[in-house]
């Protein structure tokens, strides 16, 4: 269940320790020349709230530095090489920070043959499509990240392929990488609008009842257990809801206390209410996996039993309704398909991210007036978007002359993007997953 919280606060001193260590600063940015796992150490921990990254893809393009990432003769050092920056960008964000990852993939040729032939097994073959936004992504699995979305990006404009023995590659991945298993993320953003109302709900709803798609089949009906298929089935009927119910582990915790000032046992509490002891110590468990609200009825004599006070009489309130299922007020989940066009490259960077693609993302994980990075920002794409969101923007980069670019860039942006406001009038729905 999510919960609502504050995003996480980060000390001021940090974003002055930040510009102390940058080669070019300006108003909200702090740029940092050099490689990224480097550079990346010279920040101080727990300083960044998000970021979003589009490293050089394996053996694509030189960008004529010494020190790129992107030419190495094996894919697996390239990985090995990426998952040496990620883990210190998992030190710099805050406990609560998040990380979009971008990265394409390649076929292989020049591999070795016997005998003229391929060879008869493994992966490492000529036209092998070779993974390597998937490598990655299990290899930061095993280094300690949570991969949360691996998001489709879907380009309408996507580069024509003049090949006849596969489909032309229309689509990118962007995960969604975490560093804990509880993270800021707010989905409110990026709803899109329900596709039908509540009252196109009600009517199918009412339309159901004996007559419903599984009527004679007792398998289907099992099968269609979700809210919206059992009101379709059997008709609108009344339910009891506790909508405001605390988090289990948090009641269990306030009946953990009342149960020690009664100096008893959990042992005691089930022989008082005439219920399972292994059924009753789930209401006493602290743990996500093992703790239980309590029934309606269970509640109630848990308050006479341990002489509860009114603390959460609010929010174990019951209320009666219907099961029609409800639409979210402010649109529903956009899911993990996007499509936004690929862009021209700038003077000076081959490969531009779409603006549009980095405003998507950073609406979700970047909280107001907070710190975002790019450790790879080439023409700075990322921080371009942050700031019009009105956070911060650190970013790395071995090419110096793509940090005087973001510069001029930011410029001309600032003239003709508005700045986003987060208004007051339009909450933001911001919850730990």
């Amino acid at each position: 269940m999510a919960r609502t919280v504050q995003p996480y606060e980060v000390a001021e001193s940090h974003w002055v320790a930040t510009r102390r260590r940058a080669a070019l600063k300006g108003n909200g940015y702090a740029l940092l020349a050099g490689d990224a796992t480097s550079s990346l150490r010279k920040l101080p921990a727990e300083s960044i709230h998000t970021g979003l990254t589009s490293p050089p893809y394996w053996s694509v393009r030189d960008y004529e530095h010494a020190s790129q990432i992107g030419l190495e003769d094996t894919v697996d050092e390239y990985i090995e090489k990426l998952v040496a920056v990620f883990r210190e960008l998992r030190r710099v964000l805050v406990p609560t920070g998040t990380m979009w990852l971008n990265i394409g993939d390649c076929y292989l040729h020049g591999c070795g043959t016997v005998d003229g032939k391929p060879p008869p097994a493994g992966w490492k073959r000529n036209k092998q499509l070779v993974m390597v936004p998937f490598r990655l992504a299990l290899a930061l699995q095993e280094d300690g990240w949570w991969v949360r979305n691996t998001v489709v990006w879907n380009k309408p404009n996507a580069m024509p392929s003049s090949v006849t023995d596969r489909l032309t590659n229309t689509w990118e991945p962007v995960f969604l990488l975490t560093k804990s298993e509880h993270y800021y993320f707010n989905l409110d953003p990026v709803r899109i609008p329900h596709k039908t109302t509540d009252d196109v709900e009600r009517v199918r709803a009412e339309r159901g009842g004996a007559n419903g798609k599984a009527r004679g089949n007792d398998e289907l009906r099992r099968w269609l257990n979700s809210p919206r298929h059992r009101s379709t089935i059997d008709g609108l009927k009344k339910v009891r809801r506790r909508p405001n119910a605390p988090r289990s582990i948090e009641l269990a915790a306030y009946l953990r206390r009342a149960l020690e000032a009664q100096g008893e046992s959990i042992h005691w509490v089930a022989e008082q209410l005439k219920l399972p002891f292994e059924r009753t110590r789930h209401y006493f468990r602290t743990d996500e996996i093992g703790s239980r609200l309590p029934p309606e009825d269970t509640w109630q004599k848990l308050k006479d039993l341990l002489d509860l006070d009114s603390t959460y009489d609010d929010a174990m309130e019951v209320e009666i309704g219907d099961n029609v299922f409800r639409n979210h007020p402010r649109g529903r989940n956009p899911g993990d398909l996007v499509q936004f066009s690929v862009h021209g490259g700038t003077r000076n960077h081959f490969a531009t991210m779409p603006y549009d693609l980095a405003h998507w993302a950073l609406k979700s994980t970047l909280p107001p007036g907070g710190t975002c990075i790019d450790p790879f920002m080439g023409a700075g794409t990322t921080g371009i978007a942050a700031l019009a969101h009105g956070g911060r923007f650190v970013g790395v980069d071995v090419r110096e002359d793509y940090m005087d670019e973001f510069v001029d860039r930011l410029s001309q942006e600032r003239a003709t993007r508005p700045r986003i406001r987060h208004s007051e009038d339009q909450p933001s729905q911001t919850a730990f997953f």
